[in-house]
């Protein structure tokens, strides 16, 4: 089983069971646990998760929606030196559209750089690390898992390119070099969107934050920059 499934699997346990205790409706467990990014914990926590019993995974699930900040750290890797965020800098038919690109791991987000400095042939690469502070007057998106909702997303900013939507944060898994053959074969109309999630369900896949709109930038806050040879 490839992490992404067991996130989702675990996701989906927890919430059933936190709706049942508290009898509260699927839909409305399922927003409850969007508000206070509960799957966006359970991704940073995985690996420390999946060591422990179900019954302190749900303390660590409870303990999160009892918590009143909505902040989320999150990281950018690059090979820019740079004090602000340019929108129109970004490349062209990304998976959520032009926009600047951050993940909860900080692993992931050297990693990203690393792999950029080689192609550019840079000899430094920087992990920038921001605070991301949700707010009720942002239009979010959020994709919990490979489904075909996100497959046709990303195939509309793939295929299109520029910004195909209004939303001004987008939260999701990324098209990388473990799916993308996948995505690809689906964009041609080769594999249907039934066959492509079956394949992407086999995958192990990193995450993503993306940012389209100046309103969203405001909620993003600079913390520190690492500088890497």
């Amino acid at each position: 089983m490839s992490i992404q499934s067991d996130i989702e699997m675990l996701v989906i346990q927890t919430m059933e069971v936190y709706a049942k205790r508290n009898h509260l409706l699927a839909h409305d467990a399922n927003e409850l646990f969007h508000k206070h990014q509960v799957f966006e914990k359970i991704i940073l926590q995985h690996e420390y998760l999946h060591q422990i019993s179900f019954d302190e995974v749900m303390e660590f699930v409870e303990k999160s929606l009892n918590e009143e900040s909505k902040e989320l750290i999150l990281f950018h890797g690059t090979v820019s030196d740079f004090k602000d965020i340019k929108l129109g800098k970004s490349h062209n038919r990304r998976d959520f559209g032009i926009g600047f690109y951050t993940t909860l791991l900080e692993r992931q987000a050297k990693e990203w750089a690393y792999r950029l400095s080689l192609r550019e042939k840079k000899n430094t690469y920087y992990v920038y690390q921001f605070v991301f502070e949700e707010s009720d007057t942002l239009k979010i998106k959020r994709f919990d898992s490979l489904n075909k909702e996100w497959l046709e997303f990303i195939k509309e900013n793939r295929s299109k390119g520029g910004l195909q939507h209004d939303n001004d944060v987008v939260i999701g898994p990324v098209a990388d070099d473990n799916t993308m053959e996948t995505v690809q074969l689906y964009i041609a109309s080769i594999l249907t969107a039934d066959e492509a999630v079956k394949r992407l369900k086999y995958n192990q896949v990193n995450n993503q934050v993306s940012f389209h709109t100046e309103k969203a930038l405001l909620n993003l806050k600079f913390v520190r920059r690492s500088v890497y040879e």
